[in-house]
């Protein structure tokens, strides 16, 4: 992108979401006053957090939800000092204040909460239908709790069964839950499947946590699973080690076309045309809210003159990979954030902004095409840099790129390892959902 456009598109942005988004990262252990446009002001010796998002499909891979996953940064921990105390106020505060709208659009937010918030009154502020709350693993099922629990469902609240594993002390919750949370890595799959038809006899929805790949997924659709959380939509479903689809194989044709370190604008404009919808695609994305440029752009020539030719084979890499559109949109979703928060998190002088988006971008490359990564990039003629970050998550790229990982699947130790900031990372995350969102809106 033209360096004068990229800073104008900034400046467009700033203000409703630059400067809400990199203060809507840090929470605090208190409600904080805000100013108007709901920018929170942090007080004094508070506490600070950062927020992951894991999301949540239904079987036709449909996200309904997202699980928030919350680190303290106040401490080199991964969980709260006083998990009764600050654990839930820190997330409520977080909820109340940033809110869930910037956190989780029109899904459902799936949030642990300690026995001690849940009795208390602090729960009943919550929008009851926007979260789902999480009972912890370990809670014990009391007279008391049972109450409180039975006080809110009556509201109109939910809860879910977290990690359980059949667990005989967590049975008692069960009358009062819509979901079980079942720990696809902790259960016994014999088990499982015995277990299957009196988990199923419940008046509930099964959810399995940590389906990482599609044989996962087809297990758990087989077995009569009806919600999903884990990253399978982001792994390939591998048709063949050699081979691709046709229309994959065209994709990474054009593709490989538009890397091309020497290919021209009228190139482009051929590469462009090559696909009927294509150019209407670019223009569309161009056009929108995301890139917000100061007047409509009518042709590719003029759309290239005002971003730059980097920017348009960006914007034609997104389009083709989003044409395979068997894919889920939590997939497509995954990409356009994972680029984003690549590109903003390798700014600075001498950074190849394209390089780093393209880095994020290209990281589901193996299960848009349904191939191993090796044989995707077997396609594309990308830099070394770009290969090594992909394959072995190596050099500088591969340490953001695995900095953004890290934060999806909330490892806070990785991310520490690591050696970049949580909150930065935080920051590049937010501002990168929410362009993603205004991009694919």
């Amino acid at each position: 992108m033209a360096s004068h456009v990229h800073d104008e598109w900034m400046a467009l942005k700033a203000y409703k979401v630059t400067a809400v988004l990199s203060k809507g990262c840090v929470l605090f252990g208190r409600i904080a006053r805000t100013v108007p446009n709901s920018i929170p002001i942090l007080p004094a010796n508070t506490f600070r957090a950062i927020v992951a998002r894991q999301p949540i499909c239904d079987r036709q891979q449909h996200t309904i939800g997202y699980e928030l996953l919350f680190r303290d940064l106040g401490t080199e921990q991964c969980v709260f000092g006083n998990p009764d105390e600050a654990t839930s106020r820190v997330i409520f505060n977080f909820v109340v204040e940033i809110g869930l709208d910037r956190l989780v659009g029109p899904s459902k937010a799936f949030i642990n909460f300690t026995r001690d918030f849940m009795m208390g009154m602090n729960s009943g502020l919550l929008p009851k239908d926007k979260v789902v709350l999480e009972i912890l693993e370990d809670s014990i099922p009391d007279t008391a709790f049972l109450t409180a629990l039975g006080a809110l469902k009556a509201k109109g609240f939910h809860f879910a069964i977290d990690d359980f594993k059949f667990q005989e002390q967590l049975m008692p919750f069960l009358p009062y839950c819509s979901f079980i949370k079942v720990d696809l890595r902790a259960v016994d799959r014999a088990r499982l499947i015995r277990e299957m038809p009196s988990l199923q006899a419940l008046s509930v929805k099964l959810l399995a946590e940590k389906v990482e790949t599609h044989e996962e997924f087809e297990f758990c659709l087989d077995n009569g699973f009806e919600y999903f959380q884990g990253f399978y939509f982001c792994k390939p479903k591998i048709i063949s080690a050699t081979t691709m689809p046709a229309n994959r194989l065209t994709v990474c044709r054009l593709l490989a076309k538009l890397h091309q370190s020497d290919v021209t604008i009228q190139e482009v404009e051929s590469i462009i045309g090559e696909d009927p919808s294509l150019s209407y695609r670019i223009l569309r994305y161009i056009n929108s809210a995301a890139i917000a440029l100061p007047r409509k752009i009518e042709s590719i020539k003029q759309a290239v003159r005002m971003v730059g030719l980097d920017h348009i084979r960006t914007l034609s890499s997104l389009v083709l990979l989003f044409s395979l559109d068997d894919k889920p949109r939590e997939l497509i979703k995954t990409s356009v954030i994972r680029a984003r928060m690549c590109q903003l998190l390798g700014e600075g002088p001498g950074h190849d902004h394209g390089t780093h988006f393209t880095t994020g971008l290209f990281s589901t490359l193996d299960a848009f095409l349904n191939c191993s990564m090796q044989n995707a990039l077997e396609h594309l003629p990308l830099s070394d840099d770009i290969r090594e970050a992909l394959l072995h998550g190596e050099g500088s790229l591969g340490r953001i790129l695995s900095a953004v990982l890290a934060f999806e699947r909330a490892d806070w130790e990785e991310l520490d390892r690591l050696g970049i900031e949580p909150q930065k990372v935080a920051n590049a995350c937010f501002e990168a959902v929410s362009w993603g969102e205004s991009l694919l809106g």
